[in-house]
């Protein structure tokens, strides 16, 4: 079955994450140590619960605001928040531009209220108009749910043999497979280049295809 779309994961594939940076600014304002908040993080309320969409980013202030003693504003700490990304990929545009030239472009991330606005605002030269994005939290799972991609299947209008799923986590890749979906792990532009190129998924260097 003919391939028509590439699903790409955001965060440290297409977008580096500035976590550490994040977690050292929490603390800065907070009575907590990195490895307390990020036991926190995983606590009903918290981080991985607004991926899923059953807290809100309020419930998430709260929850640090109460669990790690943050004294920083909503306001502050969702400012603090919004500075989660360093950036592109190196080479990760080159990429989906030529894959542009073949497919269609979709995003496929774990991700919540805020950085949903944030991520298509400040990297706007990334995407374009017919581009699709499915953030986790407004579908209520994450990845590796199965019920994620499931919906993402949705949004796109495809079948998984017609997907390229591309994500830095091994436990995502392993679930978009047992789906269908031709998936490879991304460990590096020029790795994910090779790849392509070697599953026939792109031309070869310097062809005019």
């Amino acid at each position: 079955m003919e391939i028509t779309w590439f699903l790409f994961d955001l965060g440290n594939t297409v977008i580096k994450l500035a976590y550490e940076r994040v977690m050292e600014n929490i603390c800065k304002s907070s009575s907590t140590t990195r490895d307390e908040l990020l036991e926190l993080f995983e606590a009903p309320g918290s981080y991985r619960d607004m991926e899923r969409g059953t807290a809100s980013f309020a419930d998430f202030y709260d929850t640090i605001r109460e669990g790690a003693g943050y004294r920083g504003s909503s306001q502050e700490f969702q400012a603090l928040w919004s500075d989660f990304f360093d950036g592109p990929i190196p080479g990760i545009e080159q990429i989906i531009e030529e894959v542009r030239k073949r497919y269609r472009v979709a995003f496929l991330s774990n991700s919540n209220e805020v950085h949903a606005e944030v991520i298509p605002r400040t990297f706007a030269g990334l995407f374009r108009k017919d581009d699709r994005f499915i953030f986790s939290y407004r579908f209520h799972c994450a990845k590796p749910d199965p019920e994620l991609y499931r919906r993402a299947l949705e949004v796109v209008g495809a079948l998984p043999q017609q997907i390229v799923f591309i994500d830095d986590l091994l436990e995502n890749v392993h679930a978009a497979r047992a789906l269908g979906m031709h998936a490879i792990q991304f460990e590096d532009s020029a790795g994910l280049l090779k790849t392509l190129r070697a599953d026939g998924l792109l031309p070869p260097a310097g062809s005019l295809g």
